[in-house]
This record gives C-alpha cells, sequence and structure tokens, in this order.
C-alpha cells in the first residue's frame, strides 16, 4: 500500500494564494517523491476549482480533495 502525504490550510489562503501553494509544493517534489508517496492537497471548498485547474492544466502528480467550510472567517 502506498502512503498518502496530505495537507490542507483550512481558510488561511485565498485562491490566487492556494495556487501558489500547490505550485510551491509541486517544484519542491521531485519523481521519487511521488514514487514514494502519494501526494495530496485538501483544499478548502471555495479554492477547490482554482486548485483543480491547476492540476489538471498543468498535469501535475499532485492529487486534490476537499475539506468542509467553516463556520470561522479563517483558522
Amino acid at each position: 500500500r502506498t502512503p498518502l502525504m496530505a495537507g490542507n490550510w483550512k481558510m488561511n489562503l485565498n485562491h490566487l494564494e492556494a495556487i501558489a501553494h500547490v505550485q510551491k509544493l509541486s517544484f519542491a517534489l521531485t519523481d521519487k517523491d511521488y514514487e514514494d508517496v502519494e501526494v495530496a492537497v485538501l483544499a478548502p471548498f471555495t479554492d477547490l476549482r482554482s486548485v483543480q485547474t491547476l492540476v489538471d492544466g498543468d498535469k501535475l502528480k499532485i492529487k486534490y480533495g476537499a475539506q468542509d467550510i467553516s463556520a470561522h472567517d479563517s483558522g
């Protein structure tokens, strides 16, 4: 079974910051990293479309999913 490395950022980033965050993560990882683990980001629902467009458009190896929305403004 392949280990899963997943992360989220709650509601602390806007959609442009979310895109930049995923781009930086993608650039920091090597092909070897993807052989060892499955990499995923779990974006807030409000950022999901931006992350999906980036991952699919740039054919990134990162998987994506959603987290639910909090009643709080951020955090």
